[in-house]
């Protein structure tokens, strides 16, 4: 029973890791998956809705791991596929910027705050991702309208932000803009 008593906590511990391990990866992947369907979205609309589409492309892959809603956000909706549980701060926890790189290329950044889930390993990992910034970093914080910092979430958790960058060329080129002679191909 000593042994029990001494081992469980630890083993515990270590099994709830590499859970909270395995669900940051995914969730990693996830948000450079939103990334790169940002960067997609822009490249089929005009140049002054690049900006909606690509947020609403980023929105529509991280509502699949987004945790935390608060009082008036409603779960996403996925076309046939119906509601995502806990969804809803899906936009308030996304951010993605599009730049134009040169002529030919679309940048996407999609920051995306990730919640830790885990018991005991989520709220130590955030802790080590930066431990001496304000005392309660490895917590979202928030600011309203006025710049005051409340409680986002109904439940707090660990949070760690993921920050994801594609580059992508337009698929379409003209030979005159190329400088290319199409008597050679």
């Amino acid at each position: 029973m000593l042994e029990f008593v001494v081992a469980f906590p630890l083993i515990l511990t270590l099994i709830m890791a590499c859970m909270q391990f395995a669900h940051i990866w995914m969730g990693k992947q996830v948000v450079h998956y939103a990334a790169y369907c940002a960067a997609r979205a822009t490249l089929v609309c005009e140049k002054g809705e690049y900006q909606k589409a690509a947020q609403q492309a980023a929105e529509q892959v991280c509502a699949w791991v987004v945790n935390g809603m608060t009082e008036g956000e409603t779960d996403k909706k996925i076309p046939g596929w119906g509601e995502i549980a806990g969804s809803g701060g899906v936009k308030r926890k996304t951010k993605v910027t599009i730049e134009e790189v040169g002529q030919w290329n679309i940048k996407a950044i999609v920051e995306q705050d990730f919640a830790l889930i885990m018991p005991i390993a989520g709220p130590m990992i955030g802790w080590f991702c930066n431990p001496w910034d304000s005392g309660m970093e490895y917590v979202e914080q928030k600011t309203d309208d006025s710049g005051n910092i409340g409680d986002a979430d109904m439940v707090r958790y660990a949070h760690i932000k993921f920050k994801e960058t594609v580059y992508m060329p337009k698929p379409y080129v003209t030979l005159p803009k190329m400088g290319i002679p199409s008597g050679g191909w």
